[in-house]
């Protein structure tokens, strides 16, 4: 009989941590995308966090990814590389995939398919790294109400 509660102990624990893994997966994170994922997700949902990047330097893209997770606490963003092999082999554009007026190495914030804001997180467009970060905590503060 004690075995029997030990075992049950252990699987509620194991599955309270396993939610909790989970829960934090769905937000504070930046999720890559297809690009048909990514076109169904414009489609389909009335806002959107889109982070989109251009390039070509693994080292580059994961700096800009890890940038913004470190920012975002409570909201999901989705990410695409418009120089993935995916994007390059089919020709394809960010305007191919519904996003639209967005520039390279931004993120955006879209609402029913349309850019409303965005913020750039290239390096040349802030005098600091601090004001470039403090950039991005403005954009997510105002937009992820």
């Amino acid at each position: 009989m004690k075995k029997y509660w030990i075992s049950s102990f252990s699987g509620l624990i194991l599955a309270i941590i396993l939610v909790g893994c989970g829960a934090q997966g769905a937000t504070g994170e930046v999720e890559s995308l297809s690009p048909d994922e990514m076109r169904s997700h414009i489609e389909e949902n009335d806002t959107a966090f889109i982070l989109l990047n251009n390039t070509e330097d693994k080292e580059d893209r994961t700096e800009k990814i890890e940038l913004v997770e470190d920012k975002i606490n409570s909201i999901s963003v989705k990410e695409i590389n418009a120089k993935s092999p995916e994007m390059l082999d089919n020709n394809l554009k960010p305007e191919d995939l519904g996003l639209k007026s967005i520039q390279f190495e931004t993120l955006g914030f879209y609402e029913d398919g349309k850019l409303k804001d965005y913020v750039s997180l290239r390096s040349v467009d802030f005098p600091s790294e601090d004001s470039k970060e403090k950039a991005l905590q403005e954009f997510i503060d105002n937009n992820a109400s």
